[in-house]
């Protein structure tokens, strides 16, 4: 595979994955969770926003791992720098409804399952690397 190839791929996967990671994380927490804020949910309710939100994190890193076509992380390390802006760029803002302990385990966890899911991609056995 030549580099304009290969370089395609990245860019392809990396906006692929950042469709998921927005598709995603948007249906966790303005779909499914809509109305979960910290000082008014139960913990079950919270607990399973943080399960979800990982969830989308651990898809969108299979994904992009899988269509890279090789052991390629630079999607998720641009995913990554993205989350982190995101969060970075909302602690500053009013828009911040929980502790910034919590929003910091929402954002921890979605990084770790983007990158749980890219290593889980890339030890697949059906993958095409």
């Amino acid at each position: 595979m030549n580099s304009t190839t290969r370089l395609g791929l990245i860019i392809f996967a990396t906006l692929i994955g950042f469709s998921v990671l927005t598709l995603y994380t948007t249906l966790v927490q303005d779909v499914l969770f809509k109305g979960v804020s910290f000082c008014t949910a139960s913990g079950l309710a919270l607990i399973s926003k943080v399960l979800a939100l990982g969830t989308a994190g651990l898809v969108t890193g299979f994904l992009t791992s899988l269509l890279v076509l090789q052991k390629n992380y630079y999607p998720n390390v641009v995913l990554t720098a993205l989350v982190i802006v995101k969060s970075l760029f909302f602690v500053g803002c009013e828009r911040m409804i929980g502790p910034l302990w919590y929003d910091t385990t929402l954002t921890l966890t979605l990084l770790f399952g983007l990158w749980v899911g890219y290593f889980g991609g890339v030890k697949f056995p059906l993958s095409p690397a």
